[in-house]
């Protein structure tokens, strides 16, 4: 029973440490993102202002180069204003279009090289070895110590077995 009981503490010392382990990855992942986290949010924040005023300036240049492909076409080709007014947008259109096209391939590959918490992971990793390499200590340990109680039994007096053991003095009577 004494081994049950010590094995038992020794499960839960192991369950504590492993508690306290995963407490601190957590704590160490908030550590490292939440500063990170802010300072993108922030970024990201201005970020959408800028482009907010950007877009509108844009708007308005890509406009004004529609307005100025319609002029070509009414006054160089003799076309109807409203047609060349609709040619010098479909053309202004398509050009946003493609620049739309090359800026989403820019973020995609931007947003697939993101690296997460390598720090935190790097950490886990070691912490998990350790667990692993105290528990396997800890079951050689126990399975040493089962070994030697076994041999100490054996080598043990026994009253039953007729062999007293050394030093044994049968009482006289």
């Amino acid at each position: 029973m004494a081994n049950q009981a010590d094995i038992a503490d020794i499960i839960k010392a192991i369950q504590a440490d492993v508690t306290t382990i995963v407490r601190g990855e957590v704590e160490l992942a908030k550590a490292e993102l939440v500063p990170q986290a802010k300072s993108v949010g922030i970024g990201a924040g201005l970020l959408g202002g800028a482009g907010y005023f950007a877009m509108n300036g844009i708007a308005l240049l890509f406009l004004g180069l529609s307005a100025l492909i319609g002029h070509f076409f009414a006054t160089g080709l003799g076309w109807e204003p409203l047609l060349a007014a609709f040619m010098g947008l479909l053309i202004m259109g398509v050009v946003m279009f493609a620049i739309a096209g090359v800026l989403a391939l820019i973020a995609r590959n931007k947003v697939a090289a993101a690296k997460g918490p390598q720090a935190t992971v790097a950490q886990g990793q070691r912490s998990i070895e350790a667990v692993k390499d105290a528990v396997e200590r800890g079951r050689s340990d126990a399975e040493a110590e089962a070994e030697a109680r076994k041999e100490a039994r054996r080598h043990a007096p026994s009253i039953t077995s007729g062999n007293p053991g050394p030093g044994f003095v049968a009482p006289r009577g």
